[in-house]
């Protein structure tokens, strides 16, 4: 197996949803204003990408700004509305998130073994690392990828009582109940 190969297997899906900035082009005296919305067909993808019934709506705004050497910084506001069903119902639930997102990013030449990145002194989280463009349109799906519930519940619904989750601990609640009594059983026959 070849490292490429093996990097891919290890790399989830690309999102269908993109809009590279090539480094080259980005002035590094002032920061560049973005907005990036997706089309209906990009939601559609989105939606099964992230696994949600429906994506009605993302819009990324903000701002890429210069860093030091060879260092950007994209902040922005992300809105999207979603809709996911009730884990317990299956009724369709909509979603509004609404965030402030902002992340550094680095050379990916910065980038040591695939795995340590040079860390800037003011930073909580550690960079990103970029080839030759920054996308802000994958920032906001892999933000919005952290901000959706994976289990997402209706107000009021609560899932069913099943026989594991009482603790009455009666026989019939307990598959091995049987066996453990013919096993207690064993002693005694010889007596």
């Amino acid at each position: 197996m070849t490292a490429d190969t093996r990097k891919s297997q290890d790399m989830p899906p690309e999102a269908p949803f993109h809009r590279p900035m090539p480094v080259s082009q980005l002035p590094r005296d002032h920061e560049t204003k973005f907005r990036v919305v997706a089309e209906a067909d990009e939601l559609s993808a989105l939606a099964s990408y992230l696994d949600v019934d429906r994506i009605d709506r993302l819009t990324f705004a903000g701002f890429i700004s210069p860093e030091a050497d060879d260092v950007w910084r994209i902040r922005g506001h992300l809105v999207a509305r979603i809709e996911q069903a009730c884990v317990v119902t299956l009724a369709p639930l909509s979603f509004r998130h609404d965030a402030q997102i902002e992340r550094v990013y680095v050379p990916a030449d910065q980038v040591i073994d695939g795995s340590e990145i040079r860390v800037l002194h003011d930073e909580a989280d550690l960079p990103d690392s970029y080839e030759d463009s920054l996308d802000p349109a994958q920032l906001a799906v892999e933000s919005l990828s952290l901000m959706i519930d994976p289990y997402p519940r209706a107000e009021g619904a609560e899932l069913l009582e099943t026989p594991s989750s009482r603790n009455d601990n009666s026989d019939a609640d307990r598959p091995f109940a049987a066996l453990a009594a013919l096993k207690a059983g064993e002693g005694d026959e010889g007596a």
